[in-house]
């Protein structure tokens, strides 16, 4: 069973395209992931992070993190990837 997880696996990566052009992001910031779901977890109180990625907007490196506020909402928050800075959010 363990053996057919590794050819799957290449197969999703590959056929999304996405996993290795996000693996070289992450490796070349300078906070990690879970840095950055922190510090938009913190910036609106009693949220909680529902997905998270990285990716390129315009020439910067930004954590789009998806919370959960405590109304339910749902708001977006980017953190640069080399400061940790916040750089936006969305409104409820």
């Amino acid at each position: 069973m363990r053996y057919l997880a590794l050819p799957f696996a290449l197969v999703f990566c590959g056929a999304l395209g996405a996993c290795s052009n996000q693996d070289k992001l992450a490796r070349s910031s300078n906070i990690s992931m879970s840095d950055a779901v922190r510090t938009a977890e913190a910036s609106i109180p009693g949220s909680r992070a529902k997905e998270s990625h990285v990716e390129k907007e315009g020439d910067r490196t930004v954590y789009e993190v998806q919370l959960v506020d405590n109304q339910n909402n749902s708001r977006t928050v980017w953190i640069d990837a080399y400061s940790g800075r916040i750089i936006k959010k969305t409104e409820p």
